[in-house]
């Protein structure tokens, strides 16, 4: 269990193989990673929805494994705003390639993990934690809808992520108070996307009880995401205030 005293920044990292070379050794996403670390990331998400030849996903995830401790290993499909196709068979089979690297996290769609049978005993014989996802591109459901997918996601795991979008800071707002509803054994990571959602992910960690929060480290790969110059200037303000 992440400590809840000790707030972290993690940084999603695109991982982009470069087919031009024979032996592609990940040197930009490794330099990445590399200049994440320098720059105060605790964690790394690695999106390996961006790959290109996943017939090497093996020598890739032996390349990523000195910072497999510290990592969230992402699979993203089409249809949950990622670039992996929507072929369940072929996700659950290189999900399990990513389990078995044994990473901090696995990030796992709920809509995935609660239709697959497969998926579910995979999860169940392996000792990896996995962080279950759930996004709305559309909006933010009401408090009460929250609460109620909360605790349908838990039966899979601990470590939930909830993600809507904003319209309004109000949005904003539904998704900050879902902290103070659930029970204290969940470890909640929520945050609304969008120009409206920003307060969301940098309040995540201060007025909510997200162990961590998603940052970029330039161009930001979801709507409304941070760099993490950005956040930690944030964060650094809040220390400031509260001494």
């Amino acid at each position: 269990m992440l400590p809840r005293n000790r707030k972290k920044i993690c940084i999603s990292i695109p991982i982009v193989d470069d087919l031009a070379k024979e032996n592609n050794e990940l040197e930009s996403p490794l330099r990445d990673i590399e200049k994440a670390i320098q720059k105060g990331a605790e964690m790394i998400e690695c999106r390996f929805d961006f790959i290109n030849d996943f017939t090497r996903i093996e020598h890739y995830l032996e390349l990523l494994s000195k910072y497999k401790d510290q990592s969230v290993y992402t699979l993203r499909p089409e249809n949950e705003g990622g670039k992996f196709s929507n072929d369940h068979a072929q996700r659950i089979s290189f999900l399990q390639k990513l389990i078995d690297a044994k990473p901090l996290f696995v990030d796992i769609e709920y809509e995935l993990v609660s239709n697959s049978d497969e998926l579910a005993d995979i999860i169940d014989n392996s000792n990896t934690r996995i962080l279950v996802s759930w996004h709305d591109f559309a909006g933010t459901p009401s408090q009460d809808e929250l609460i109620t997918l909360v605790n349908k996601m838990r039966v899979y795991s601990p470590y939930l992520k909830i993600v809507t979008t904003a319209k309004s800071v109000d949005d904003s707002i539904n998704i900050l108070s879902l902290y103070q509803s659930v029970d204290t054994h969940v470890n909640l990571v929520a945050f609304a996307m969008g120009d409206a959602g920003v307060i969301s992910r940098v309040l995540s960690t201060v007025t909510g009880d997200a162990p961590f929060t998603y940052a970029s480290l330039e161009k930001a790969i979801a709507p409304g995401q941070l760099t993490i110059e950005q956040m930690k200037t944030f964060e650094k303000l809040f220390e400031v205030k509260l001494i």
